[in-house]
């Protein structure tokens, strides 16, 4: 009974003092190279082949995940594309950072354009502050990643050129969308939206006049290979990263129970 109570009141304190699991763990990372993933969030990358349907959000948010897995050393920031670039995070070798922020904090119309109810949102103009403004410091390579259905406003190429050559900025934009898609509202009923048939030659436009590559969804094996080519290969050095804390409280608490029980046991047959 005795070495019961002791017990017992051990794990309750142990348990009151909050004890947590914390476990570290090392994250290689390249020191010469960082990335940006920019991923449109016009309302026309709501678009699917059907309704309930992967929309050309779902696949870009999908493929910016496996184009970050194959870079799995290089730090990579994230930021939202409409009439204007927003910068989410900035370049980070934590993959859990860049997933929670990609899945929970980037969404269509989140943030909106400055323009409500406009579809084709997408200025591609609005790039330029990729290469000029302070997204990337402190490294030689540069890399930028577009994920968009490239459904632009008319721009001027020449902004775009200057900017990313003053940055010293790789560009690859990957265009998503396909013949018959549509954008369809809460009710399945199709909005008044329709493909925009220059998209595709409004991807070439860009890469072309930032000496990037352009790519359709479809190929993201091409996509990869590009972007291993733009990184190249570098100095790794190695971070300590913390995990997340496991609160063990409710566990000690569990375990009180043994000794609890029985002591309730032993005072019921007396």
């Amino acid at each position: 009974m005795v070495a019961a109570i002791a017990v017992l009141a051990a794990l309750v304190g142990v348990g009151t003092a909050q004890p947590v699991l914390e476990e570290t763990r090392k994250q290689a990372s390249r020191s010469d190279v960082h990335a940006f993933f920019i991923i449109d969030t016009s309302r026309s990358m709501l678009a699917a082949g059907e309704p309930g349907g992967a929309t050309r959000f779902d696949r870009a948010r999908d493929a910016a995940i496996r184009l970050r897995d194959g870079l799995d050393t290089v730090p990579v920031g994230l930021a939202s594309l409409t009439d204007r670039v927003l910068p989410l995070h900035f370049p980070t070798a934590n993959r859990v950072t860049f997933e929670s922020t990609l899945r929970l904090a980037l969404g269509v119309d989140r943030p909106p354009s400055s323009v409500a109810g406009d579809v084709r949102a997408t200025k591609f103009e609005s790039l330029a502050a990729v290469g000029n403004r302070n997204f990337f410091r402190g490294v030689e390579r540069r890399l930028a990643v577009v994920f968009s259905d490239s459904e632009t406003t008319p721009f001027d190429p020449s902004v775009l050129s200057d900017a990313f050559a003053e940055g010293n900025v790789s560009l690859i934009v990957v265009r998503f969308g396909r013949p018959g898609e549509r954008v369809y509202g809460a009710d399945g009923a199709p909005e008044p939206y329709a493909p925009d048939p220059g998209s595709a030659a409004a991807n070439e436009l860009v890469a072309r006049a930032t000496g990037g590559e352009a790519f359709h969804e479809d190929e993201l094996d091409a996509v990869l290979g590009a972007a291993r080519r733009a990184v190249g290969e570098g100095e790794i050095v190695m971070l300590s990263e913390q995990s997340d804390l496991e609160p063990l409280g409710p566990y000690v608490f569990l375990a009180a129970l043994l000794p609890l029980a029985f002591l309730l046991y032993r005072r019921n047959l007396a």
